[in-house]
């Protein structure tokens, strides 16, 4: 009799007397650190081409320009910090702003650049199987001096290429790797309230 009376009242209990629970959306906050690398003991003995981009082009007029003024709150806030600090990393840029996972086809590129022009890009988000960011970079570094050309010549830029898709891990600071540059991918569900 007990258990009829509970499973009664529970029944015409009003649900909007309980709090609101926070939904997981399929929305996320993306934040990029990408950053120069200057230590040159771990550039190594490999040759850099010089050839020039060719698949960025034709993605620029799909890109979407995002980002926003990061704040110290922001969670590579720290680690931006740090690697400036070091003397033997610059960085290039920090962007953080909020994408919906879609699917490859329904996803758009987000433009990642420098204010200085050497770094170009782009980060595409989605939802596979998994979810995944496809970061594409071009870091253009221009030579220091002495053996790239010939004095009163303009001298060639050596082009460093960052290219890979790799399967995310959420809330966890992915790290995608080059001698010359690297980039700092967090991605965070948003949380909503209803």
């Amino acid at each position: 009799m007990y258990r009829l009376l509970l499973s009664i009242f529970l029944m015409f209990l009003p649900l909007s007397s309980l709090p609101a629970a926070p939904v997981t959306t399929n929305t996320y906050e993306i934040e990029v650190v990408v950053f120069e690398n200057r230590q040159s003991d771990l550039e190594g003995e490999e040759t850099w081409s010089r050839t020039q981009p060719g698949s960025l082009v034709a993605e620029k007029d799909e890109m979407l320009v995002a980002g926003e003024k990061l704040l110290p709150e922001s969670p590579l806030w720290e680690a931006a910090v740090a690697l400036e600090k070091s003397g033997r990393h610059h960085i290039l840029t920090h962007l953080r702003w909020q994408q919906s996972a879609e699917a490859k086809s329904g996803s758009k590129p987000v433009k990642i650049a420098s204010e200085s022009g050497e770094l170009g890009g782009s980060l595409r988000f989605y939802l596979s199987r998994y979810l995944i960011v496809d970061l594409n970079l071009i870091l253009r570094v221009s030579p220091s001096g002495g053996f790239f050309g010939v004095v009163g010549q303009e001298k060639e830029a050596t082009v460093f290429r960052l290219s890979e898709p790799r399967r995310i891990k959420v809330s966890e600071i992915n790290y995608f790797d080059h001698p010359k540059f690297g980039a700092l991918v967090r991605v965070s569900p948003v949380k909503t309230t209803n």
